[in-house]
C-alpha cells in the first residue's frame, strides 16, 4: 500500500514522514512545491506537488493508494486555501487514489474563527470525492499560538490575553503527526471524524506560570489595540490573531481522547507541548 503525504517539506509533513518510514516498507511519497528545495529523507519519494499544478500533481500520485491532503497551512488566506486544497481533493480522486486523508479544524461544528470556516466546506468536498476517507481534525497550530503568548509574555514581563475562562488543550506536533501516521496506515477510520487534542486543558494563569510572569486578562479591542501598538501589527492582522480566544473562551477547542486510543504510549502533557514551541519560536520552520 504506497501512501503520499503532501506537504512534505513543511515540520507537520515531514513530522507524518519519519512516523511513516519507521512503520512501513511500503512505498512513502512527498510532494512539494519545489523538489529543489526537499530536504532528503531516506526511503521517501519526493515529487512535484504544488496545487496550483494539477497536472504535475496527478502525475506524482499516479499508482498511489493513499493521500494524505495536508492542510495545515492555517496562516494562509482562506480564499486561497479553499481552491487549493479543493484541486488537491480532486486530483488526487483523479489519480486514481482509494483513499484520501484530509487534515482539518478541531470542534468545526462550534468554531466561529473566519479563518477556519473554508475547513467546512473542505470537508464537504471530501466526503462527496469518491474515494474512502478520512478527517483528521488537528490542531497543529495551537500549540504555536500558545508558545507564541509565552513568549511575548516574557518579552513584556506580563503576559497580556484576551483569554479570561479561556482553556485549551494542545497536543503535541509529534504526537499528532505519529497519530496521523497510524490513521494512514489503517483502514479502521475510514469514514470517521477525529478530533486529536491533547491530554489536558490549559488555561492562561498556566502558561502565566510557563513565562514566569502575571497574567493580564483583557478584552478584544484592547488585546487588539496592544498588538497594534506594541508588536506592530496591522488591525486587520490583530483581529485575526484576537478571533482564537472568542472560541477559546467558549470551550469550542476541548479535551478529547482519541489521540491517546491512537497512540502505543502517553501523549505527551499539553504544557511540554506548549514548552517544546517555545523553544523552536523564532526558528526557521
Amino acid at each position: 500500500m504506497s501512501i503520499a503525504v503532501t506537504g512534505g517539506n513543511g515540520e507537520f509533513g515531514r513530522a507524518v514522514l519519519a512516523q511513516l518510514r519507521e512503520r512501513t516498507r511500503e512505498p512513502v511519497v512527498a510532494t512539494v512545491r519545489d523538489v529543489a528545495k526537499a530536504e532528503p529523507m531516506p526511503g521517501v519519494d519526493h515529487r512535484p506537488g504544488d496545487f496550483d499544478d494539477r497536472d504535475a500533481l496527478r502525475a506524482s500520485l499516479a499508482g498511489v493508494d493513499t493521500v494524505l491532503v495536508n492542510a495545515t497551512f492555517f496562516g494562509a488566506d482562506p480564499s486561497l486555501r479553499l481552491p487549493r486544497v479543493t484541486a488537491a481533493i480532486e486530483t488526487a480522486t483523479i489519480a486514481g487514489a482509494r483513499r484520501i486523508v484530509l487534515t482539518s479544524w478541531p470542534g468545526l461544528e462550534t468554531a466561529t474563527m473566519p479563518s477556519v470556516q473554508d475547513y467546512r466546506e473542505l470537508e464537504g468536498v471530501l466526503k462527496a470525492a469518491g474515494p474512502s476517507w478520512t478527517i483528521v481534525r488537528l490542531g497543529v497550530g495551537l500549540a504555536d499560538a500558545l508558545a507564541r503568548d509565552v513568549v511575548w509574555g516574557r518579552q513584556a514581563g506580563e503576559l497580556v490575553a484576551p483569554a479570561r475562562n479561556a482553556s485549551a488543550a494542545p497536543a503535541s506536533i509529534s504526537d499528532l503527526a505519529e497519530a496521523t501516521a497510524v490513521v494512514l496506515m489503517s483502514r479502521e477510520s475510514e469514514g470517521a471524524v477525529l478530533e486529536l487534542t491533547g491530554s489536558e486543558e490549559l488555561d492562561w494563569n498556566d502558561l502565566a506560570r510557563l513565562a514566569g510572569v502575571p497574567f493580564r486578562a483583557v478584552s478584544d479591542d484592547e488585546y487588539i489595540a496592544y498588538l497594534v501598538d506594541r508588536f506592530r501589527f496591522s488591525p486587520g492582522a490583530a483581529a485575526m490573531l484576537t478571533a482564537l480566544y472568542a472560541d477559546l473562551r467558549e470551550g469550542r477547542s476541548g479535551r478529547t481522547g482519541t489521540l491517546a486510543r491512537l497512540l502505543d504510549h502517553p501523549v505527551m502533557p499539553s504544557i511540554d507541548a506548549v514548552e517544546a514551541q517555545v523553544a523552536l519560536f523564532g526558528r526557521p520552520r
